[in-house]
């Protein structure tokens, strides 16, 4: 043992450069080229040299493998040759298991990691088993960010024998991006996993605690005289689909039967030997699973991540989050959102439309559009030389029409959607090995309005921005900055909605730092961010600040929940990574946080204390405790004056059990108790998974809450004398289930199931109007509707109140009490007939139901779920690839 640890510490020690500068060479070969069987039987493994000193990183770094691993390169002009082969003493043990591509999975594995730009920035992944599954991946940011939409077209074979086990593969040149030149360098690392003793040894030697991961790999050499690769793919699709759902008597659009062909592609063209075209025409995602059912009871929109391949595959450049990343690259974005607020967010892109159909008061009906047509779409991206690189996008949406009936049976169509265009460019300098990353976006949104209809959407709205991000002190420490602006353009009533929504509500009577301003038709603002952390080290510790003013607006093609904010956060962090007498690794942490708005008032301060361990039998434990003070919030009153908010504490707790075993569990709870309202919250949420010898699995993800809102939002009503703001004290249950079933029938025939039910039950107690929102005593912050000035009569009927209690209603409200129960399900067949060519099968199934009353039972609610009226959409695709 005291010898791995003094081996430890002094790889540790060595100067970077040292570490990173190991080099694998490739041989050409002569004569036949390797048949690709697993078996490595072929005369140029006899003489390719193999890479064999391993390096533990997992459990006891730094110490030697406990089996032998060799992996060999070979090349010729249009292809690589990798072979692998890892010794096991015990080869009865070699654990694979069959999975569908890219599901991650507890195995034996060999990785092979390829920065063919040799930019210490970006690489791709080719993972395997010893069932044949495989894994592909491509990673951005210095292994910030990976992207597993990434599918090469590429040939491979695995074998279990008395020896062990061993991966050929044959990569083409052309899946890959690299400079022309007589002599090319790739930047390389080599993994491999031994899952019985949860064991993983690379090369070179890749410590715990570093900062970076493509800047610290190794070097392929030897690859010399290649010709550049032609570079051109095309993928031709045909789909079709029916829909079944519960028919309307009177709607001429819902008929309980809908069928639909499409036909459509993608073209994928090299123009130069870094950059890559790619383009669709009428893009089909019939097989993306569908979003999960939310009740969003807040200000702000709900994020739904991005699931279409042609926007989440090679759109790492595109990334420029709003708050600072962390250990990558520029493009990375993480933070206030947290992870999910930035420049670009592809789901605008073919959204659901967002103007209303027209329809008569009295009656009428109009056909509903789930999404906008994208008509094309494009993509040039890749490397220009020099450490650069570059992202162009741009998309081009139609002009939406809904088809619509009045009352009188008269046909009609009403416009949704204006055509739109989408436009990002994107350029990113990365020098040093990755050490200094510096660069610069725009996004522009384009609408030609030309309905009266579209008067509240933006004509054009644009961003722009640079950022950099660098390591320096020896990698120890790191620092990220940006600054970004946005101007938006349209008619008065756009910018006067832009100005009153959530994000800035400048209608607010109580702040003077913005005001709202019915005349303008253009609206201007800017953001920015710092960060400086120390990332190395048994102490850590990581410094930002982010500012947004109340003007910035990127929702046109980002993703923002607010503006008017000045964020600040430090952080501590303390870490014990050499195994000890209880835990293996664990680490404490230290947090605080504040937010002021630009009229600097305090909406948040926060204090945290976080720790979290793993036991030497591989299962973790980690729990937590957050303090709140009373703070403002300024969007509780959705654009009324920001009120004073209680302190409260948070508290969580989990664990989770080793997931390497057949069976793995885990649980956590948090609690929320305020100090004067009492109002408090629980959630519980656990996981399990169940892989049972085979390649059959079963994973469910339920999360249960419940308790109660003090101050839940309803309405405001606006009267001669005043403003009414009516909150409820909300008693409010949810739960949601996800269920998972994975069969992979073959390396390239899967099959997956979702379900999801989900249900959400709130009950209004008390209602009030806000009274004094910045009282010194809670109680007086609130006036209470009794009896006396209240009409509430129930069964869905609306509720009157008379504010005054003269005996006249003054206003009336829906009754909020509310109960939503929904099921979707997603059956995907995936079968890669050959290589890049695949069909889908799918049956979607999409449940649910709104009304206020029902049971709050959560058994109850979930069966009401499962027996909701809805549609079941049937649809094959077949997409075939040709590569020239």
């Amino acid at each position: 043992m005291r010898l791995v640890l003094t081996l430890s510490a002094a790889l540790a020690c060595l100067p970077t450069a040292i570490l990173a500068q190991e080099d694998a060479v490739a041989v050409r070969v002569n004569g036949e080229a390797p048949v690709v069987d697993g078996r490595l039987g072929d005369a140029v493994w006899g003489y390719a040299p193999a890479i064999t000193d391993f390096v533990q990183r997992n459990p006891i770094e730094g110490a030697a493998p406990s089996e032998s691993t060799s992996v060999r390169f070979a090349y010729s002009d249009r292809d690589l040759y990798v072979a692998f082969r890892g010794y096991d003493r015990d080869p009865d043990r070699v654990y694979g298991r069959l999975v569908r591509r890219d599901q991650r999975t507890s195995a034996d594995q060999f990785s092979m990691f390829l920065d063919s730009h040799h930019d210490g920035r970006t690489a791709y992944e080719f993972s395997f088993n010893p069932s044949g599954a495989r894994r592909d991946v491509f990673i951005f940011g210095d292994g910030a960010g990976r992207d597993d939409s990434w599918d090469p077209v590429y040939d491979w074979a695995t074998q279990v024998d008395s020896l062990g086990w061993t991966v050929e593969m044959r990569i083409p040149f052309s899946q890959l991006r690299f400079a022309n030149s007589d002599s090319l360098v790739f930047g390389l690392r080599l993994r491999r996993s031994v899952n019985r003793r949860n064991e993983e040894v690379n090369w070179p030697f890749f410590p715990r605690d570093q900062a970076g991961e493509v800047s610290r790999y190794g070097r392929l050499v030897g690859l010399s005289q290649l010709p550049p690769p032609k570079r051109a793919e095309a993928l031709p699709y045909v789909a079709g689909s029916t829909e079944f759902a519960p028919a309307e008597s009177d709607n001429p659009f819902e008929t309980g039967r809908d069928t639909d062909l499409r036909v459509g592609g993608d073209v994928k063209l090299g123009i130069t030997s870094g950059l890559t075209l790619d383009l669709t025409v009428n893009p089909d995602f019939g097989q993306v699973e569908a979003d999960p059912a939310v009740v969003n009871l807040t200000a702000f929109e709900t994020f739904f991540p991005e699931k279409r391949p042609f926007f989440i595959e090679g759109t790492d450049l595109f990334r420029f989050g709003l708050s600072p990343s962390v250990g990558g690259g520029p493009e990375g974005g993480g933070g206030g959102g947290r992870g999910q607020e930035g420049l670009v967010y592809t789901r605008r892109i073919g959204r659901r439309p967002q103007v209303d159909a027209e329809t008569d008061e009295i009656g009428g009906y109009a056909e509903e559009i789930r999404q906008t047509t994208i008509i094309t779409a494009g993509k040039l991206s890749g490397n220009l030389g020099k450490g650069w690189a570059l992202g162009v996008m741009e998309a081009l949406t139609a002009k939406e029409w809904s088809a619509v009936v009045d009352s009188a049976g008269e046909p009609g169509s009403s416009p949704v959607e204006p055509l739109s265009s989408y436009t990002v460019v994107r350029a990113l300098r990365s020098v040093n090995r990755g050490r200094l990353n510096y660069g610069v976006i725009g996004t522009g949104t384009i609408r030609r309005l030309d309905e009266p209809d579209f008067d509240a959407l933006h004509r054009s709205a644009f961003t722009a921005g640079f950022d950099v991000l660098g390591r320096f002190g020896r990698d120890r420490y790191e620092f990220n900055l940006a600054a970004m602006g946005s101007w938006v353009h349209g008619s008065t009533a756009a910018i006067t909605e832009t100005q009153e929504r959530s994000a800035r509500y400048f209608q607010r009577p109580d702040q003077a730092h913005a005001t709202l301003d019915s005349t303008r038709t253009s609206l201007s603002g800017f953001s920015g961010y710092a960060r400086l952390a120390k990332a190395v080290g048994f102490a850590t510790w990581d410094l930002r600040f982010a500012s947004r003013s109340p003007g910035f607006e990127a929702n046109d093609l980002g993703f923002q929940r607010q503006a008017d904010i000045h964020q600040q956060r430090a952080e501590l962090e303390l870490r014990w990574l050499d195994p000890g007498k209880v835990f293996r690794q664990a680490e404490l942490t230290f947090e605080e946080m504040a937010w002021w708005t630009y009229g600097w008032e305090r909406t948040r301060t926060s204090f945290q204390t976080r720790a979290s361990g793993e036991f030497h039998n591989y299962w973790e434990l980690d729990a937590s405790a957050e303090a709140f003070l009373t703070q403002l919030e300024p969007r509780l009153l959705r654009g009324g004056p920001a009120f004073a908010e209680p302190s409260r504490w948070e508290f969580r707790l989990g664990g989770r059990t080793d997931f390497r075993r057949p069976v793995w569990t885990r649980l956590g709870v948090n609690y929320t108790i305020e100090q004067e309202s009492g109002a408090d919250s629980w959630s519980v949420n656990g996981g399990f998974r169940w892989r049972p010898p085979g390649s059959f699995s079963l994973s469910a993800e339920a999360r249960f809450s419940w308790g109660r809102d003090d101050r839940q939002y309803i309405t405001q009503e606006e009267l001669p004398d005043s403003t009414y703001y009516v909150l409820g004290e909300l008693d409010r249950r949810e739960a949601s289930i996800e269920l998972r079933a994975d069969f992979a029938i073959t390396p390239r025939l899967s099959v997956e199931i979702y379900a999801e039910p989900f249900v959400s039950h709130g009950e209004f107690g008390v209602l009030k109007l806000a009274a004094d929102p910045r009282a010194e005593r809670y109680g007086d912050r609130f006036d209470p509707l009794g009896s006396d000035r209240l009409n509430r009569p129930g069964d869905g009927e609306d509720i009157e109140v008379d504010v005054d209690g003269d005996g006249n209603v003054d206003f009336s409200l829906e009754e909020p009490d509310f109960r939503v129960v929904s099921f979707r399900t997603n059956l995907v067949l995936r079968w890669e007939f050959r290589p890049g060519s695949t069909l889908f099968v799918v049956w979607q199934q999409d449940r649910g139901e709104d009304w206020p009353g029902g049971s709050l039972n959560y058994a109850d609610a979930l069966v009401d779920a499962v027996k909701a009226p809805g549609s079941h959409v049937f649809a094959v695709k077949l997409a075939y690839w040709f590569g020239f």
